[in-house]
């Protein structure tokens, strides 16, 4: 089996604009995210999918891969189908499985990855994720950590940005089959996804299933301007 990373990165942002070219620690964020997702010993190839001329042609300056798909996306994975058929000189049908790694996440776990690509090989569930234990209150109740309630099989029974009880903290990465996310993405926004804004909503909702492959913590990323310093700190703490 074959599986490709592709990482969704738009210029626009209502928190943060141009942030794939934000410099961290004198590298771009698209770069560090690109370069660490290239250690998965488990994906076949990488993909950065933009809406921009300025990252395309910051990714090809560092030698990266990238396609540009057309037309408006509700979401990363709308996107992400959309570039399907973009993907390299072979048909997308070459991949069996398709990772959605999110651009602004520098420090990525990438034994996190392989471990969802793992399970997408072995069990042949349509979705994966990831999530992590709920360490405060403060996560618990905050709107911006989306919580996940899992079946005692591991799979997904529903997302939310409220709190719930036997919660954990959700981490956005997700892997599909390949044919799950053509689906997936010919569907139309179904009402629990727009109720929470959450895209994974439409998959469960439409019967899909998610399975949860647990990791220890969630992964420090960059929504806001201040995060760059953060993420800067643990860059220095961890060298």
């Amino acid at each position: 089996m074959k599986s490709v990373i592709v990482i969704p990165a738009r210029w626009a942002s209502s928190r943060f604009p141009g942030k794939p070219l934000a410099m961290i620690a004198g590298v771009s964020l698209i770069q560090r995210v690109y370069e660490r997702a290239s250690r998965s010993k488990r994906a076949n190839a990488i993909f950065v999918a933009t809406d921009d001329d300025r990252i395309a042609d910051h990714i090809a300056s560092f030698g990266g891969r990238f396609v540009r798909p057309e037309g408006d996306f509700q979401s990363g994975t709308d996107r992400i189908a959309a570039a399907l058929d973009l993907l390299g000189d072979s048909p997308c049908d070459s991949y069996d499985q398709v990772m959605n790694i999110q651009g602004d996440e520098p420090l990525i776990d990438v034994a996190a990855i392989d471990a969802v690509i793992g399970v997408l090989q072995a069990t042949g569930v349509d979705m994966a994720t990831l999530a992590s234990p709920i360490e405060s209150d403060e996560e618990w109740q905050s709107r911006d950590v989306v919580k996940v309630v899992t079946a005692l099989s591991g799979d997904a029974l529903y997302f939310s940005r409220a709190p719930l009880a036997g919660a954990q903290r959700h981490v956005g990465i997700y892997g599909y089959q390949t044919g799950v996310l053509r689906a997936l993405a010919a569907l139309a926004p179904s009402p629990l996804e727009r109720a929470e804004s959450l895209e994974q909503l439409r998959a469960l909702q439409n019967g899909l299933k998610i399975r949860v492959v647990q990791t220890t913590r969630p992964h420090l990323g960059v929504d806001r301007p201040e995060d760059v310093a953060r993420v800067e700190h643990e860059l220095a703490r961890q060298e």
